[in-house]
């Protein structure tokens, strides 16, 4: 499939570099677009063999519509608020679309790729490579499985997102709100609110607590609290910053018969039924022991590392255009973890819990035009 890179800096100039070096079956670098200077040297072969590089993606997008440039697929990696016109026009020029995270700034444009793929039958996935690490495989499978049981708490802090003063400055468009549209949550954080939805499920509402410039001389949140609830009365905490040294990556999550906690490249799992000899339920309920300190039966997983996950994203997305596979993660995806974005933050700037909308709901729509006029508000400083 002849596939185009529009975005080529630090995370475009990756995936251009992977298809130019024939790693990934069913993909030919055809085009590109804005060539980083840092980033020319990768593609150099690419460049000298006479791969065009468009000034725009509006250039390279007008070159297919006059029928001068012959393309199957487009690969976005630019910044969040063009995700959405870029997806869009690419389906409507029957182009299949892997995009980079996240899907947009705010829930709607997600919804309009999503309904927009499904209108013109093209492929859509998203750059979730944290979905190919096989721990985080494992870690979905043992609570999906239902194995343990169900949910009843989710604690997640990962505060492994350092970032140096010097990281905001070195772009323009970094840690602002007009254009980069939020913070840590929005930048960092798409990547774990996806991991956290795809293990847990959706939680059913949040209390977010966001704070703006807490570590860094920046408009845009790097320190963020949030609690959430389930359907099913689970809880949870999530903490994220990039101000934070040393960083830690734990991530515990709490099932009817055992804890699964994942951290440093292992999973360790308390199972309680080998322990109790019987389901925690039952003991709770019938227990005349009051002081027994349940331990658990601890056993420790080490799962293989993947050494290049967004070699398994590309080729994910390569195999379900060309019906050999499917994408690692649907397009249908990206708008959940932005969901759940967008909600923290509407709840720390009403000050209030805000419930995650069920999509294609009247209750969704509301819930866009709601975050979107607090989000205008931040851009121009009313807020």
């Amino acid at each position: 499939m002849k596939t185009a890179v529009i975005g080529v800096g630090n995370m475009g100039s990756r995936y251009a570099a992977l298809i130019q070096d024939g790693k990934i079956d069913g993909l030919e670098l055809t085009a590109l677009t804005r060539v980083r200077d840092a980033c020319r040297e990768l593609l150099l072969p690419s460049i000298e063999a006479g791969i065009p590089v468009f000034e725009s993606a509006d250039a390279l997008f007008e070159a297919v519509e006059r029928g001068e440039l012959q393309l199957d697929a487009v690969i976005i990696a630019t910044p969040h608020f063009a995700h959405e016109e870029l997806t869009v026009r690419a389906f409507r020029n029957g182009l299949h679309v892997l995009c980079d995270k996240p899907s947009g700034v705010y829930s709607r444009q997600a919804r309009v790729m999503e309904e927009t793929a499904q209108e013109t039958g093209r492929v859509f996935g998203m750059v979730f490579n944290q979905r190919a690490l096989p721990i985080h495989q494992q870690l979905c499978e043992l609570v999906q499985s239902g194995k343990y049981g169900a949910l009843k708490r989710v604690n997640w802090v990962v505060t492994d997102w350092y970032r140096p003063n010097q990281y905001y400055t070195s772009s323009s468009w970094h840690a602002t709100w007009d254009k980069d549209g939020g913070g840590v949550l929005l930048n960092q954080c798409p990547h774990n609110l996806d991991l956290l939805q795809w293990i847990c499920g959706m939680p059913a509402r949040v209390q977010g607590f966001c704070k703006e410039g807490h570590f860094h001389d920046i408009e845009v949140e790097d320190d963020v609290t949030a609690y959430m609830e389930w359907e099913n009365g689970a809880t949870g905490t999530f903490i994220t910053s990039t101000g934070d040294a040393p960083g830690i990556n734990r991530l515990e999550i709490s099932l009817e018969e055992a804890m699964i906690v994942c951290e440093g490249g292992k999973l360790r799992i308390g199972e309680l039924q080998q322990e109790m000899g019987c389901k925690e339920a039952e003991y709770r309920a019938n227990s005349t022991d009051y002081f027994r300190k349940i331990k658990g039966t601890w056993t420790e997983l080490t799962p293989p590392k993947e050494e290049d996950p967004y070699r398994n994203v590309l080729q994910g997305f390569a195999d379900e255009c060309l019906g050999n596979g499917h994408n690692i993660a649907p397009g249908t995806e990206g708008r959940k973890s932005l969901l759940i974005g967008n909600a923290i933050y509407l709840s720390s700037w009403e000050h209030r819990m805000v419930e995650l909308p069920k999509a294609g709901t009247e209750e969704e729509q509301a819930f866009e035009r709601q975050f979107e006029e607090h989000l205008r508000q931040k851009i121009v400083g009313e807020m």
